[in-house]
């Protein structure tokens, strides 16, 4: 998962992903052009749309490539992908873009390009910052080093187009910020799911944490949250009992009370 040209310069289509969803699971291994005549994505021989969009589909969260074959797939749909294919197969509504958002930026699983932009660099710059900046910050990474330009189209469309049900990235001729999200409880499921997620691959033998751990899940960055609203968050989940905060101590523990994908069945069950 480390290709950062995974996407081959193609910007996420949702349609296409929801195509992936549908494709019949198969216990033998498919060839990108037998995925093409299945769904009807465009492919070709070095080239192509689906072969990013397979990989798009799995930063996401929505499938898994059981096959041990290099250019072989055989797609298996995960928990997430299957309650996505349930309740909203076309991929429309918010609560499912932001879903596919925290696992596409996850600090754990997600797109490089992707998480190291939106939770660790655009985080530093609350008011934003210039294009040129941005590239530079992308220069320090050991990574990208040594590349002499950095295609970021595919990142900008995907949340100026693709995740078009919320607005999280502003974007000018020159300068580009992030728009803090409104808390809405109608998502407390899904801010339960971004936290517990993190937690689970960072700290997967742990029943409690710190707060200084918590924050190294880079959970705020996620939704553009400041510190004092991601802290509201926690209160709020910690209502319904999926977490319990230890304010006694400083600083303070959260203690976790449920897993990720008990989230992942109740994140559509709040919505009007």
């Amino acid at each position: 998962m480390s290709n950062i040209n995974f996407h081959q310069t193609f910007p996420p289509t949702l349609e296409y992903i929801s195509r992936l969803l549908e494709l019949p699971e198969v216990t033998n291994d498919l060839s990108k052009e037998e995925i093409s005549q299945l769904t009807g994505i465009p492919t070709g021989k070095s080239s192509g749309k689906v072969e990013p969009h397979i990989f798009y589909s799995i930063y996401m969260g929505l499938i898994e490539n059981k096959s041990s074959q290099r250019g072989k797939f055989n797609l298996k749909t995960t928990n997430l992908g299957n309650q996505i294919k349930k309740e909203d197969l076309g991929l429309h509504e918010e609560v499912t873009q932001l879903l596919c958002h925290i696992r596409l930026t996850s600090p754990s699983t997600g797109a490089f390009l992707w998480r190291i932009l939106i939770r660790d660099i655009m985080p530093k710059y609350s008011n934003g910052t210039s294009l040129l900046i941005i590239d530079d910050e992308l220069k320090k990474q050991p990574t990208l080093a040594r590349r002499k330009s950095i295609n970021l189209g595919p990142f900008y469309t995907t949340y100026e187009d693709s995740f078009e049900a919320f607005k999280l990235i502003l974007r000018t001729k020159s300068r580009v910020m992030i728009i803090p999200q409104t808390y809405k409880s109608e998502f407390d499921y899904v801010y339960s799911y971004a936290f517990l997620y993190e937690w689970e691959n960072a700290y997967k033998q742990h029943h409690e944490i710190t707060a200084d751990q918590f924050n190294k899940l880079k959970f705020a960055a996620a939704f553009g949250f400041s510190e004092t609203t991601a802290y509201s968050v926690l209160e709020r989940i910690a209502e319904k009992g999926i977490i319990k905060i230890n304010g006694q101590l400083s600083p303070f523990t959260i203690i976790k009370n449920a897993t990720s994908d008990e989230m992942i069945d109740q994140a559509y069950s709040s919505l009007c």
